[in-house]
């Protein structure tokens, strides 16, 4: 039987409430911080979606996948729309208005919290997850680097945000290649 590792809810992130291959792997101090909007559990929908999962693993049957579980919470509880998880080309971002792109952002960062949060809870990941976290990465990118050269009002945080997307894919590459099934 595999052994989970779930945060105590009074103390919150911790590293000493993680998997190994997480703590290992995510060695920055803003994976575990709760305040931190550009962490995996840092926004709000991260961290619901950290709280989410790891009551998923507590109550899931043989056979459960990561996947399924993402599509039901982002459709079922938040109300989104999950076709936006096909997603894939830069062009198909361009034609979203300013408020699609704000609702999907969120979803995004849910897709990007159940890849660290198996690693944290579990030692590894679904692959359809880490394939789901590629393309999440990819567009949270794409909207960063639009938002640098934006001429009226660029994001002033973008360079900031680009350099921890960077980090996070890095880290989970990592995971991934230590512990994928």
């Amino acid at each position: 039987m595999s052994t989970y590792y779930f945060d105590d809810q009074e103390e919150g992130l911790a590293r000493e409430t993680s998997h190994p291959v997480f703590v290992e792997h995510a060695t920055a101090d803003f994976y575990y911080d709760q305040g931190d909007d550009f962490s995996p559990f840092g926004n709000d929908s991260g961290n619901d979606t950290l709280a989410n999962l790891e009551e998923w693993y507590q109550e899931r049957t043989a056979g459960a996948k990561a996947a399924t579980f993402l599509r039901n919470m982002i459709v079922n509880e938040w109300g989104f729309d999950a076709t936006y998880l096909d997603v894939i080309e830069p062009a198909q971002l361009d034609v979203m208005s300013r408020d699609e792109l704000s609702l999907n952002g969120e979803t995004d960062k849910a897709v990007i919290a159940t890849a660290f949060g198996q690693f944290k809870i579990a030692g590894q990941a679904d692959k359809a997850i880490l394939r789901m976290a590629t393309d999440a990465f990819r567009r949270q990118r794409h909207e960063a680097e639009k938002a640098t050269k934006r001429e009226n009002n660029p994001w002033e945080y973008a360079e900031e945000f680009l350099t921890r997307l960077d980090i996070m894919e890095a880290d989970l590459a990592a995971m991934a290649n230590k512990k994928a099934r």
